[in-house]
């Protein structure tokens, strides 16, 4: 700090939160990624089957929503609660009502990010419809005209939203399908480049979620859903919550086993 020159102390006391963090009130922050159908919307339905988590707010993007609605497959006491998102706006007033806290909801899960920066960038696009471009002045006459300056835009609320969702006091879950770098060298979510950059940096945990082959004793092969939780040759995945327990992969993974995993304890009451 520079002492070129010296400022004038406040006229009122400054309040200071200090506090000493515990496990027991920690509250997770997590991206999953993958290819569609491997299971993600399934995955996050989970979190109504832990004490911790549930009940969970599912904000549907995606209208695929039918996975979650079998709670004997998914072991839940009951599906959760859905709110299908019909354009961007509609998030600021969810934020707002979970940000009051007057609710019953521990977690809320966003499904799936992919999708909802494609409505996001429509929304830009129909904001602009008719308007001429400061650069150039040619106008836009369909929601296909969508023009580099509309990614920047788009980054920036995207950036603003995952941010202000990340940060309430609560489980928050977010979904995004998987894309391959033009070399092939890396599998990330797939988001803008920056966009990406930013949601990585938020999450304590990401997890690439993939199927892989088992077999039983019988020597008959089934599938089964795993979540690669540390980087592991081209896929991105990172482990930054407390103790890092996940481990390299996480077979069958579900909210409850993974947040059992996170506090250490077989069962959370």
């Amino acid at each position: 700090m520079s002492t070129s020159r010296t400022t004038k102390p406040p006229t009122m006391p400054i309040e200071i939160p200090i506090y000493k963090p515990k496990i027991e009130d920690y509250k997770l922050k997590m991206l999953i990624y993958g290819p569609p159908g491997v299971g993600k919307t399934s995955l996050l339905a989970t979190a109504n089957a832990h004490p911790l988590t549930a009940p969970v707010l599912l904000i549907n993007v995606e209208s695929g929503i039918l996975s979650v609605a079998d709670v004997a497959a998914l072991g839940l006491p009951e599906p959760p609660d859905v709110v299908d998102l019909k354009d961007f706006d509609q998030l600021e007033n969810i934020f707002w009502f979970l940000a009051k806290g007057n609710h019953p909801y521990k977690s809320v899960a966003i499904d799936s990010l992919s999708e909802l920066q494609m409505v996001n960038i429509e929304h830009i696009v129909q904001q602009q419809l008719g308007k001429p471009s400061s650069s150039s002045g040619a106008k836009r006459t369909s929601l296909d005209d969508v023009w580099l300056d509309d990614y920047g835009a788009s980054t920036q609320q995207m950036r603003r939203l995952v941010r202000s969702f990340r940060d309430l006091p609560m489980h928050v879950f977010f979904s995004c399908h998987d894309a391959v770098s033009k070399d092939g060298d890396t599998i990330y979510p797939n988001l803008t480049p920056k966009l990406r950059t930013a949601v990585m940096g938020y999450m304590d945990v990401i997890g690439y979620m993939f199927t892989g082959v088992d077999t039983n004793a019988e020597g008959e092969e089934y599938l089964t859903r795993r979540l690669l939780c540390r980087p592991y040759r081209k896929w991105v995945a990172k482990d930054r919550s407390p103790g890092q327990k996940l481990g390299l992969v996480v077979d069958n993974p579900t909210i409850p086993n993974l947040i059992n995993k996170i506090l250490g304890k077989e069962h959370v009451k």
